[in-house]
């Protein structure tokens, strides 16, 4: 596979200063908006108003002063990369409004706009912070797992990183420390914890001679290993290198918006240019001005700014309310064009560290359950053994029959555990093999086989009904055998699934049209995550996979979900409303600016009102009842 990485250009979480600077220019420019106030809804003095008009604009350069390194770096960036964004339309309002205050300061007539100016530029600030640090905490989580930040012992003591590890060379790994490279076992067997890239939360036996990979996490005895590949490419590097091109591919809507960007400014630059051009032949010049200034005002895309954000995070609002945290607006827009929804099974799907287990008694103790069931307990309660919890099912409840005292108790690594009782009797619980089928003997005979079986979430059928009987694709990718994957009621499987083989499997759907929307917890799953449309992990996750996620939900009743996706498509719904009510509002304005019949100030009150529909309107999101939700779920899916 061909590598790619994809740094992030946003540099580390913003310092102290640009919040604060963000914080006082703010406040500026609130009081600002105060005085604009005063000057042009008041009736004042000629001399009053040209102190006020000066106050507004000596805090619009206060503003300017605080917040305009980060615009004017963006915007000759965009400039060098022949880019037009939407630094260009904030530039278009500012200039305007600019613009529009030096003619009044300079007749006496018309409105101030320095205000606007200063808001404009605090806005696009205060977003373009918040923007930045998500992205930044993403790629902190992908460097956490770098290999240079996973550490490697090797084998006479000595620290390194997993970079520097090349394959064939051994190292060590102790007890509670994560495997800094893929690798074979060839000295000690022990129990790994693999949770962080399976989401499996039971733990699993390896002995020498088989593979573990890095990430897993050691916890019972040392063990020696020696490495398949050099450090870097690990399979978790493969799966990082695949989440960093993912995040570079950007949404459908942010390229419809950067494709808009292309003509929108230019077209409106040219018409307030004619404006001008047209007046100034029929007029004098101020009235021209004020007339390709009017076009410049009212084309200011508030109305346009607000159509999205505010529906976008009305519906947030009400995700939230279901228990679901949404990572961003864009993740919004993405989850309501979702058709096809593909789930994990281990972890996600099924309880966390909770197991079904049942026994098959030897002969030769049955009808002495209760005495076994003893002996079991007391070995177990009595142990920190990664397979103590998944048994408590076996005696809670249930008799048991007191019939000696535990006196010791012994871990074996990578196997299970041994206890010897008061009687001289010797108990072993634990699985040989790495598998889920155990086996408790005494003295070395077989007394009972241990079956542990996952608990799928109650939830579940109901929900997997809902969604299907709303027209969407449900889909299982799941890394166990079909087995174990046909306990969940989805038809749709695919089963031994590594985590390229989900990217993949994501890959080719969305290549064919789909929108998919993968929910998985664990590190197999980033890679399909961030190469889906749409992606949602559970608030247990690890923390790259919660940062990668678009949505982290705070609990496991998946029924939330198919009302999620209703919200995410009303919000759509008012989206494209407010957009269309924005653009055509736009076109009318401008034709009545161009044409003179529009004073700046006109355009601003007419600014003030379309952006005030667009957000009493958007705001309607939040009056939805649960049922009209769950009548959207029927039939707006």
């Amino acid at each position: 596979m061909t590598k790619q990485r994809i740094e992030c250009d946003c540099g580390d979480e913003a310092p102290a200063s640009v919040w604060w600077r963000i914080g006082a220019g703010a406040f500026l420019a609130m009081n600002a908006m105060v005085l604009g106030v005063a000057v042009n809804g008041s009736d004042v003095t000629r001399e009053e108003r040209l102190s006020l008009e000066l106050s507004i604009l000596c805090v619009a350069v206060a503003v300017f002063g605080l917040l305009a390194k980060e615009f004017v770096e963006a915007i000759w960036q965009a400039v060098k990369l022949r880019r037009l964004g939407i630094e260009l339309l904030l530039l278009l309002g500012i200039a305007a409004s600019l613009g529009a205050s030096g003619v009044s300061l300079a007749t006496g007539k018309g409105g101030t706009y320095s205000d606007v100016a200063g808001l404009l530029l605090v806005i696009y600030s205060l977003g373009r912070q918040v923007g930045a640090y998500g992205k930044a905490r993403v790629f902190k989580s992908l460097g956490d797992w770098a290999p240079e930040r996973r550490m490697a012992r090797r084998l006479d003591g000595t620290r390194t990183n997993a970079a520097e590890i090349k394959q064939g060379e051994s190292f060590r790994v102790l007890p509670g420390e994560p495997v800094p490279v893929d690798a074979k076992i060839v000295a000690g067997p022990a129990y790994f914890h693999e949770a962080t890239l399976t989401g499996e939360s039971f733990a699993r036996s390896r002995g020498v001679g088989e593979t573990v990979e890095a990430g897993a996490y050691l916890i019972d005895a040392s063990v020696d290993c020696v490495a398949l590949k050099d450090g870097g490419e690990a399979r978790l590097d493969q799966i990082r290198d695949l989440v960093s091109a993912g995040l570079a591919v950007p949404g459908r809507e942010q390229s419809l918006a950067i494709a808009a960007m292309r003509w929108f400014g230019p077209v409106v630059i040219a018409i307030s240019v004619a404006t001008f051009w047209w007046h100034s032949h029929s007029g004098d010049w101020a009235s021209a001005l004020f007339a390709a200034l009017s076009v410049l005002v009212i084309a200011c895309p508030c109305a346009l700014g607000f159509a999205t954000p505010l529906a976008v995070w009305s519906a947030i609002a009400r995700l939230r309310e279901l228990g679901i945290l949404a990572r961003s607006g864009e993740a919004v827009e993405k989850l309501a064009e979702t058709d096809t929804i593909v789930f994990d099974k281990t972890g996600t799907l099924t309880l966390p560290e909770e197991y079904e287990a049942s026994w098959t008694v030897n002969a030769s103790w049955q009808g002495r359950e209760s005495e076994l069931r003893f002996l079991l307990r007391e070995a177990e309660t009595a142990s920190r053994h990664p397979i103590a919890t998944a048994l408590g099912g076996l005696w809670e409840g249930k008799p048991v029959d007191e019939t000696t005292q535990l006196e010791q108790i012994r871990l074996i690594p990578g196997e299970g555990i041994e206890a010897r009782f008061s009687d001289g009797r010797l108990l072993f619980a634990g699985a040989r093999g790495g598998s889920r089928n155990l086996e408790v003997k005494i003295d070395g005979k077989l007394a009972a086989s241990i079956t542990l079986r996952e608990i799928c979430e109650q939830s579940v059928p109901d929900t997997v009904l809902a969604l299907e009987s709303a027209g969407l694709k449900v889909m299982l990718s799941t890394g166990d055998a079909a087995e174990r994957a046909s306990a969940i009621p989805i038809g749709r499987q695919l089963v031994r699934q590594s985590p390229l083989d989900k990217h993949s499997a994501v890959a080719s759907l969305e290549k064919a049209g789909g929108k998919v929307l993968f929910v998985g917890d664990g590190l197999n799953d980033v890679a399909a995550m961030a190469w889906s449309s749409a992606s949602l992990t559970l608030s247990t996750s690890v923390e790259l996979v919660r940062d990668v996620s678009g949505f982290v939900m705070l609990h496991q009743d998946w029924r939330a979900l198919p009302q999620a996706i209703a919200i995410a498509r009303a919000a759509r719904q008012t989206v494209r409303r407010n957009i269309a009510f924005s653009l055509g509002y736009n076109a009318i304005g401008i034709g009545f600016a161009a044409c003179g019949w529009l004073h700046p100030v006109a355009a601003a009150l007419l600014m003030l009102a379309s952006s005030m529909t667009v957000i009493l309107d958007s705001m309607r999101l939040m009056d939805w009842e649960a049922n009209e939700v769950n009548k959207t779920a029927e039939s707006a899916l």
